[in-house]
């Protein structure tokens, strides 16, 4: 029978079920109003032009990379002093400081509400980390971005985290949104090359930061922020020397210009409905449908299009298993078939690479459901094990079936109409047979897992947990090259573009690597909120 240890709700499958696959329905729309990339030009010694700051592009080159004729004709301007475009933890951050640091404030936004994703919020706790564990845990997140991240950029998160977070839950709770009370996941260490690194997180589990960002609108509202819903901006405004000095927006099917004496803040989010930008910067996650709708890297273009430069590809890719159930350990795994297809341990980030071909065999999402199958001694072995490797863990894990054998294990996940999970138990059968003799010998001729952690799956209630991975992609994190201070710099120049600032998904190079670190769990709204805290402060002193 199916075993849950909290009550059950709607599980992110059945919303995905809802809402979520719409999305793909709104892959590679186009930008709004006027500024729709204009057809693509090549260089005039005849080669195509393929510089991401380009006016033009070759054949060669994407169309969103195509410069789009200048908008001059206004319906409407209002002045302000920093317009900020978009409105999910990022850009609410950036408005909510920017306006209490007494700066006049626009936020634009092309959806009717404030939206973000994502249940945890990231950071480093300062008070009881030493800077050497800080460096630490810097150089460890630049490992784990295969050594692309800019160093300055994760200095930036970790020296702030903490404050930011801090900050953003006092104006959450003001705005009637607590965090999660006793959560596991709030409060970690992680012991990095011997030095303890205390991370604290908000978590908002059950309510999620859609909801948070949407709470908080009135608040930012009494602070001095004036709301823009429906509003997608099209295009930034500049002055001759190149400076952005304002935003172009569609409104109701007429343009409108929003100065910005002090700076525009672009906190667009994603491109993951984009299915032009996905084939150029990021075409492994070409199997996984997105599951939001309209991030469709408007902030990139725009970025682009006024001489900034996008990180190069690949870029890091987070799909996370579905059911927000973290099984992060290394017990047996087997996929959709029953089969075993992988030398197992903790990496849950990282399990949607093995499943991509299967998605294009099958050609269905169910083609990326993993399943972990262990018996009565799991939770004691994942106790035992946590003390060898800090990153196995099941804390969450909230949703798993069992029975008395393997065959009645696999029956209970497929009758819950709550699941739904078939599989075929004869072959599960003959895998845990085939990993029990292994298990015995020592030796894992298969696969060369570490002996330390094969245990035989023999003692009954045998415990089986589905993952799904089909329907995983949440982001894909690449953007604009900023500094430190958030400032989108120029391409091949890589010096400040007066005016212009980004964060959260859409500022780079903060990862680097194929898949989001898991290690730091909550970093992107994390990273998100520290930036655009900061950010909102910065640009307003100005």
């Amino acid at each position: 029978m199916g075993h849950e240890n909290v009550s059950k709700g709607v599980t992110r499958r059945q919303l995905l079920k809802i809402g979520g696959l719409t999305a793909a329905g709104v892959a590679g729309a186009s930008l709004f109003g006027g500024c729709a990339p204009q057809s693509a030009t090549t260089a005039a010694d005849g080669s195509a032009s393929t510089g991401a700051g380009a006016d033009g592009a070759g054949s060669t080159t994407p169309s969103f990379l195509a410069k789009p004729e200048p908008i001059t004709d206004f319906a409407e301007t209002k002045d302000y002093e920093v317009v900020v475009v978009g409105c999910g933890a990022a850009g609410m951050s950036a408005a909510l400081s920017a306006a209490e640091a007494g700066a006049r404030i626009a936020c634009v936004q092309k959806e009717s509400i404030p939206s973000s994703q994502g249940n945890m919020a990231a950071s480093v706790d300062l008070n009881q980390t030493s800077e050497a564990g800080k460096q630490a845990l810097i150089s460890y997140l630049t490992v784990l971005g295969q050594h692309r991240s800019n160093r300055s950029l994760l200095e930036a998160w970790a020296d702030n985290s903490f404050e930011a977070i801090t900050w953003f839950r006092e104006r959450a709770s003001q705005s009637g949104m607590e965090v999660n009370e006793d959560e596991p996941q709030a409060d970690r260490v992680l012991n990095i090359h011997g030095y303890d690194v205390h991370l604290h997180a908000n978590t908002y589990f059950g309510s999620g930061h859609g909801e948070v960002v949407k709470a908080m609108a009135p608040l930012a509202e009494e602070s001095g922020v004036e709301f823009f819903f429906k509003t997608p901006a099209v295009q930034l405004a500049l002055d001759d020397n190149g400076r952005v000095t304002g935003v172009i927006c569609d409104q109701d099917g007429k343009h409108i210009l929003l100065n910005a004496s002090k700076g525009v803040i672009l906190a667009t989010g994603d491109y993951q409905n984009d299915e032009e930008m996905i084939a150029y910067y990021c075409p492994d996650i070409k199997e996984f449908p997105p599951n939001q709708m309209n991030r469709t890297g408007d902030g990139h273009k725009m970025g682009v299009w006024v001489g900034g430069e996008i990180e190069p590809p690949t870029h890091t890719k987070m799909i996370h298993d579905a059911r927000v159930g973290r099984v992060d350990t290394p017990h047996l795994v087997v996929n959709h078939r029953g089969e075993r297809f992988m030398c197992e341990g903790p990496m849950q980030g990282y399990l949607n690479n093995y499943v991509r071909e299967y998605i294009h065999q099958e050609g269905t999402p169910q083609a990326g459901n993993v399943y972990t199958v262990c018996d009565a001694k799991w939770q004691d072995q994942i106790a035992e094990w946590k003390a060898i490797d800090p990153e196995i863990d099941a804390s969450n894990c909230t949703w798993y079936y069992e029975g008395a054998t393997i065959e009645e294990a696999c029956q209970a996940m497929a009758s819950d109409e709550q699941g739904g999970y078939e599989i075929d138990a004869q072959t599960v059968a003959k895998t845990v047979q085939r990993y029990n003799e292994l298990c015995a010998a020592g030796a894992d001729e298969d696969f060369g897992k570490d002996p330390t952690f094969m245990r035989a799956i023999d003692t009954p209630p045998f415990i089986i947990v589905p993952h799904e991975y089909g329907l995983g992609l949440s982001a894909v994190i690449g953007g604009l090259l900023v500094n430190a201070d958030n400032q989108v710099l120029k391409a091949d120049e890589h010096t400040p573009i007066e005016g212009l600032y980004a964060v959260g998904n859409v500022s780079g190079p903060f990862y680097g690597g194929v898949d989001y670190p898991m290690d730091v769990l909550g970093l992107s709204i994390g990273r998100a909120i520290t930036g655009g805290y900061l950010a909102g402060k910065h640009v307003a002193s100005l």
